[in-house]
């Protein structure tokens, strides 16, 4: 069996590859750069190519049977917000160009990393997969368009699509914790933009895990929330990556910004009860698991 990663330079893309060629998968790297995966060359199970999800190619290198992890996408809200035709032109078309490739070459099912960033800003708390779409983000938006073309071909393609939580984790420096620990590290303030919203923090670990039950459930065609059901508020984030750093430099607050979800918990149980996913990290531990591995380097 064949597993197929797009975005896989990416630091989950990473991590997945990892999990995935030691439980012995074969697995096919996917992205425009391949710069992170240089440690996995030599293993008999691994293969990569530098390819645009985009590009007419790139169906070529699905084969009948394969897993398609399609994690490709421009991950920045502020990125999708300066830029949002090009968000499209990744988030949504490029979807669209992996859909009809799976479909085209008999892909055995696409797996979907979807987001957080496709529920109203007044969905109801902790969020269930049925509460409605109303995107507050160029991103989230990229995303819920995403999702909706693998609904519209989902009576030619099996597919599953999990809609991940904050990430945070090893190798991460930028957004909530990887930010706040390089800020801290210099004895700089980090930035809060509002400081009060709650949020799922979710360690790469557990989506890792989530991706993996994701290519082997029986149970497709479904949507999965993946994160903790734990609600944390971003001034709790920053004060104990100071804690765990034995920092005391305190923050910068600014204004919030408006795609900003202001109160974001998942309700996991699907996940729980049908994918069998089981979320291990505390935010707590985490950030402690975070800062070890960067102080040995690994």
């Amino acid at each position: 069996m064949r597993i197929v990663i797009t975005g896989a330079n990416g630091f989950i893309g990473k991590y997945t590859i990892e999990a995935l060629l030691n439980a012995n998968y074969e697995v096919l790297a996917i992205d425009l750069s391949l710069s992170r995966l240089s440690e996995f060359k030599n293993h008999p199970k691994f293969s990569a190519v530098i390819e645009d999800i985009n590009s007419e190619q790139f169906k070529n290198h699905i084969q009948s049977g394969d897993k398609v992890l399609h994690l490709a996408a421009i991950t920045l809200f502020e990125l999708c917000e300066e830029n949002p035709q090009k968000a499209v032109i990744v988030n949504t078309i490029g979807t669209l160009n992996v859909i009809r490739a799976c479909i085209e070459k008999y892909a055995e099912r696409l797996v979907y990393s979807s987001s957080g960033a496709v529920y109203s800003q007044t969905a109801r708390t902790p969020i269930r997969e049925d509460e409605p779409r109303i995107p507050t983000s160029a991103y989230g938006w990229t995303k819920k368009q995403a999702e909706d073309w693998i609904l519209y071909f989902g009576n030619q393609l099996s597919y599953i699509i999990l809609r991940y939580g904050y990430i945070y984790g090893k190798e991460k420096d930028w957004g909530a914790v990887g930010k706040f620990l390089t800020l801290l590290r210099r004895d700089e303030k980090p930035i809060l933009f509002g400081g009060e919203q709650i949020s799922d923090f979710t360690h790469v670990d557990d989506v890792v895990q989530a991706n993996l039950l994701a290519l082997e459930t029986r149970h497709l065609n479904q949507i999965y929330n993946i994160g903790t059901g734990i609600p944390t508020s971003i001034k709790d984030v920053c004060e104990i990556c100071q804690e765990v750093l034995g920092k005391k430099i305190g923050y910068e607050i600014k204004p919030a910004r408006p795609f900003d979800l202001s109160f974001f918990v998942y309700d996991v149980s699907k996940s729980k009860i049908i994918l069998g996913y089981n979320p291990k990290w505390k935010i707590r531990e985490g950030i402690q698991d975070v800062t070890k591995v960067e102080k040995t380097g690994k």
